[in-house]
């Protein structure tokens, strides 16, 4: 059913899933155990930065995760309405020849979802496991939280684009997560303007990230293109 939900102009956001029962997965869990992570960052970044420059490091991490994760999810949820199990120890993901993600596994075919135009409530499973995880690298990385649902709202907001671009399904709900201030209990929302259209010196807009990622500190990682720092100056 996975790959039936991805079709036509769909398809690419599917390029994630692992769908070949032959190919080798890792438990998340697994994948988030501080000596694991240390194998695979060092086996991606070498010992020249880790873990000296662990902060970045583990903010690209995030990255991985989330454009592996949320343009499944969410299409599947706007377009179908439905999902996947998403805790922790119900996905799995694969690896590079590298050492990075490089491909998400669900635990089961898609169910029926919430249907809500209550965001909060619509996404409350993805929103559990992005916490989750992040909380995690947060720890294991010394990195502020912000910066690692930074990247999240990144993908999320680039996710929304690209599905406007492909299909005409209604976006509310999912762009309703990138623009309320507070969730329902009062808390705020990390994902909250995760990404801002401002006037460029030129006068086109510019996308811009809430908070830097960080790999402008490693050089040839370099700053990525939609910054919040010093946009016309070198860092």
């Amino acid at each position: 059913m996975s790959q039936d939900l991805f079709e036509g102009a769909l398809a690419e956001f599917a390029r994630t899933l692992v769908l070949d029962e032959a190919r080798s997965v890792f438990a998340l869990p697994e994948l988030l155990q501080r000596e694991t992570l240390d194998r695979l960052l060092l086996q991606v970044y070498g010992p020249e930065l880790m873990p000296g420059k662990l902060p970045v490091l583990v903010s690209q991490w995030m990255k991985f995760y989330a454009m592996q994760l949320i343009p499944p999810v969410v299409v599947a949820s706007l377009v179908h309405g439905v999902s996947w199990p998403l805790q922790l120890d119900r996905l799995g993901f694969a690896l590079h020849e590298r050492g990075f993600l490089d491909g998400v596994k669900f635990d089961g075919a898609a169910l029926e979802a919430s249907r809500s135009g209550a965001p909060f409530e619509r996404f409350a499973p993805l929103l559990e496991n992005l916490e989750r995880v992040i909380n995690r690298l947060s720890a294991y990385g010394n990195v502020a939280p912000g910066v690692l649902w930074g990247s999240a709202g990144d993908y999320l907001e680039t996710c929304l684009r690209q599905l406007a671009a492909a299909n005409d399904v209604s976006l509310e709900v999912g762009y309703a997560l990138l623009r309320e201030r507070l969730r329902p209990d009062g808390r705020r929302n990390p994902l909250f303007n995760a990404v801002t259209y401002i006037e460029g010196v030129d006068g086109q807009s510019v996308r811009q990230r809430r908070s830097c990622c960080l790999s402008y500190r490693v050089e040839w990682v370099g700053r990525c293109e939609h910054c919040p720092l010093l946009r016309d100056t070198d860092l």
